[in-house]
Parts: C-alpha cells; structure tokens; sequence
C-alpha cells in the first residue's frame, strides 16, 4: 500500500469516526495546528449528515427540536455510518433504526414520522415513466378486461398509520409549531404519489384501499374486483372499480405496459 493510500485511509477513518491519524501522517505547525485542521473536517461532515437528514426529516426534525435531532443523528451515524456516494440515501435505515433503538422506541410516533416523510421523498425521487391514459384503455378489448392487470409509478405507495401523522406535517407546513402526531382510534391507509413536480397525499377509505392493494400485487382486475365486492357488499362493483380507475388515471398513478 502506498504512502498516499495509507494517509487518504486515515483521514477518512478521522472524518467518519474521530480516529486520529498516525503520528506524523500530517504536519504540525502554527498557527493551525493538525488536530484543529482535522477538526473543522470531522465536524463539518457530521454537520452536513445533520443537514442532510433534517431536510429529508423535517416535521421530525420539529418534533425532537436541535438539539434532540443532532443527538438522534449522532446515534443514527454511530449505528449506520453512510455508505453511499449521494445523502439521498443516508436517511434509509432511520425508520427502522428508531423502532429499535430503545432510547425512541418508547416514543412510536418518532418512527410513523420517520416513515411518512421518507414515502414523500421516495414519491418525490421516483423515476418518471409514461402514465396510462383513458386512450391507453379505450384501445384495451373488453373481453380482455377481466385478465387486465395494471402497473403502478415506482413513486405510488400505500402506507397503514396508526399515527396521525398528515395532519401533523399539514399543520407544519401551515407555519403551526410541530406537536406529536396523535394515536388513530383505527389504522388509517394513506395513499402518496407524485404528479409532475408535486407529491400528494391522501386517506383511503376502505373499498379504494382494497382495490389498490390487489392491483398492487399484480392480481387482475376480476380478481380485484372480487375483492372489492367481498368487501364492500356491493353488487356493480366493477363499475365502482372503473369509477377509481378513472380517478387513478388522472392522478397519474397507473404507467403503461
């Protein structure tokens, strides 16, 4: 190994962990002495991980105040120290991470938080593909309807909450100061998707949630529908499938085969 390999690998492990280098690894002298100049590089990594996932974790970020977050971030990088090229994927394992870690754990909602801002910034990040359209499906035979299964945008998710946490992020983006998101009295599912630029959000009631839920597995549509009409109890249920269809398709949910 090469002088400059040993040197690069030590200021990276100085820069992650703290480590001091190797005596003699880099030069000591006024006015900036070594340890002052790899202190400025150590702590403005750690402080870019602390931006990085307070833009990502905003209303979460609100919630545990300055201090609470740089504490959260400082044992987030201790048990998942970034190991991709780009921020965009260091936030990743923080949902789980506060599932476990015994210090957030008591506190749930802290995860249900963490969940929800990652599926705004996955809907926000996903690919773009070309949308079905009303066009697309006029051209489908209607024998051939009941074996039509249908794709959705990589940025289409369905999310089961036991904590309130929509309102919580409205509130927050209506200038309201961040309180914890309240516990449902049931487990609402919430739809999250992008149209254009924008990711939106909304709650499902039961029927649609059904409906998208076996589509998303890649059942048919009779399938589908069966589903659906277990549930609900209804009779035309394949005309209150094509009526959700519709909404979908000018919501941009469904992308073309």
């Amino acid at each position: 190994m090469t002088a400059l390999a040993d040197f690069q690998r030590a200021l990276a492990s100085h820069v992650l962990t703290g480590q001091a280098p190797p005596a003699g690894q880099i030069v000591d002298a006024d006015p900036f002495p070594a340890a002052r100049r790899l202190a400025v590089y150590h702590s403005a990594y750690r402080l870019r991980l602390v931006e990085a996932l307070g833009t990502d974790f905003p209303l979460l970020r609100g919630l545990l105040g300055d201090a609470g977050f740089e504490r959260l971030t400082a044992d987030y990088i201790a048990a998942h120290p970034s190991r991709s090229f780009t921020l965009r994927d260091f936030g990743h394992a923080l949902p789980d991470f506060l599932a476990r870690h015994g210090h957030y754990h008591r506190r749930p909602w802290l995860r249900a938080t963490a969940v929800f801002e990652w599926a705004l910034l996955a809907a926000f990040d996903a690919a773009d593909t070309p949308f079905l359209t009303m066009t697309d499906l006029a051209r489908v035979p209607p024998a051939q309807f009941p074996r039509l299964r249908f794709r959705f945008a990589p940025g289409v998710q369905v999310l089961r909450l036991r904590w309130n946490v929509p309102q919580a992020w409205r509130a927050m983006q209506e200038g309201v100061a961040p309180v914890p998101p309240p516990r449902l009295p049931v487990p609402l599912d919430c739809l999250v998707w992008r149209r254009e630029e924008r990711v939106y959000f909304r709650s499902l009631p039961a029927d649609e949630a059904a409906l998208l839920r076996a589509l998303m597995k890649g059942r048919s549509f009779a399938a589908a529908c069966g589903a659906l009409g277990r549930l609900s109890g209804q009779s035309e249920v394949g005309r209150q499938a094509a009526q959700l269809i519709a909404t979908w398709l000018a919501d941009t949910l469904l992308v073309a085969q």
